[in-house]
């Protein structure tokens, strides 16, 4: 074991090594740039590790559990996967396709529910945005990838996952059984909620949904709407570049929605291409902890063009271009390597969490008594509260139409406070 250690050490340390001769050698290194020092005390700490610990050690398990937390200690969606874990994810793609529809990140250490997809197993048994994961079948997410907790949710149809639930006011996690299902992508909607006021739900940004938005606003407009809510609560699945496309439907010609950077300030602008399908309607955007990645583009671009209002919550925060970088082991990175950036220069994703995301103009009504005592107290089953929340929120939002001169108000004074 020890001579298994050693080895796993030297072979880590050799590839620190070629790393630095590529970045131009560790003595060439500016007095900036301690990374290389770190590298060392890295090495030696599982040096004194593998000399000094009280039991014989498992190095290659302390080894990638060094990475993943560097990895981690980046950003929420950086992540490490190991050979054999990424030789098994590749084995299971086009087999393991059923999910109890939860979308994850990580938070905390552990694995975070961004969003769970309407109508799935989760939704079902009331998990929601903003749960923890303490562990999956038994093994616990703190000590795992991200990755790794995807791959835990896929099965096969019909079978099922037991979860540890760690929620905000709960003295103790609970437990959850989830049965997975191939899980359809759910559908693109809108009605007439009130005379005049159209509701379009765009519940992912997969691709082709740009047609299908397109559409239903046309639907909408030839039912003489005269306001529109868009609703992308929960919102966290899909390619930014269907936000981009659906932008283009609201926004006047030569907009700028979109500015994507990479670290060497090299940027790829999207603009509107087109005359607006949607104009001279009044809009407003509901959205909350769940609306993430592309649905934030979305939410941004027309926010910052003074298209739309916007009622709810901060949204995630996730906005970056992510590559997978192929390691010579067969291990796997997955990094960041681009941020989204709004019309106005400013970032979705932020390196301190509470400043990423999109603040909405009017926040979300406070919940009620009864709906809080729900959340607080009851099993997760059911979604009575979740469906009153729904209509406190339409609510505002439909007042927040209304009232327009209203909304411009909060709009002003938001813009006095930043000043």
């Amino acid at each position: 074991m020890f001579r298994k250690a050693k080895i796993i050490v030297i072979f880590f340390s050799a590839l620190f090594v070629v790393y630095g001769l590529v970045g131009g050698m560790l003595n060439r290194v500016s007095a900036k740039d301690n990374a290389y020092q770190d590298l060392r005390i890295f090495t030696d700490i599982l040096s004194k590790v593998r000399e000094d610990y009280v039991e014989e050690p498992d190095m290659e398990k302390a080894m990638q559990g060094g990475i993943q937390g560097m990895m981690e200690a980046l950003d929420p969606y950086s992540s490490f996967i190991d050979r054999k874990t990424y030789q098994e994810i590749q084995r299971s793609r086009g087999e393991l396709t059923a999910s109890p529809g939860i979308i994850l990140s990580k938070r905390y250490g552990y694995a975070y529910v961004v969003s769970v997809v309407s109508g799935s197993p989760a939704q079902q048994r009331g998990l929601r945005t903003g749960d923890l994961l303490e562990s999956i079948d038994g093994e616990m997410t703190s000590q795992m990838s991200l990755w790794e907790a995807r791959k835990l949710l896929l099965g096969t149809e019909e079978s099922s996952v037991h979860l540890r639930v760690i929620r905000a006011r709960r003295s103790a996690p609970s437990q959850v059984d989830l049965v997975r299902e191939n899980l359809p992508l759910p559908e693109v909607s809108a009605r007439i909620v009130e005379e005049g006021i159209g509701l379009l739900s765009i519940p992912h940004f997969e691709e082709g949904v740009a047609q299908l938005v397109s559409a239903k606003l046309k639907m909408l407009l030839s039912s003489g709407m005269k306001g529109l809510l868009v609703d992308v609560r929960g919102t966290a699945q899909g390619a930014f570049e269907e936000a981009v496309e659906i932008s283009d439907l609201f926004l006047p010609k030569g907009k700028k929605i979109l500015t994507v950077s990479d670290r060497e300030g090299n940027k790829t602008e999207f603009v509107s291409l087109t005359v607006p399908l949607v104009s001279g309607i009044r809009v407003v955007l509901l959205m909350d902890r769940g609306s993430s990645g592309a649905a934030e583009v979305f939410v941004a671009a027309l926010k910052d063009h003074d298209i739309a209002g916007t009622v709810g919550e901060r949204t995630d925060g996730q906005g970056s271009v992510q590559d997978l970088i192929y390691l010579e082991d067969g291990s796997v990175l997955e990094i960041l390597t681009g941020l989204f950036y709004r019309s106005t220069g400013v970032p979705i994703q932020s390196r301190k969490l509470n400043d990423s995301g999109i603040a909405p103009e009017v926040r979300s009504p406070d919940q009620d008594f009864v709906t809080k005592f729900y959340f607080d107290n009851t099993p997760d089953e059911g979604e009575t509260a979740l469906r009153d929340q729904f209509y406190q929120d339409l609510s505002a939002a439909i007042q927040a139409l209304q009232f327009e001169e209203g909304l411009k108000e909060v709009r002003r004074r938001l813009l006095r406070e930043a000043a």
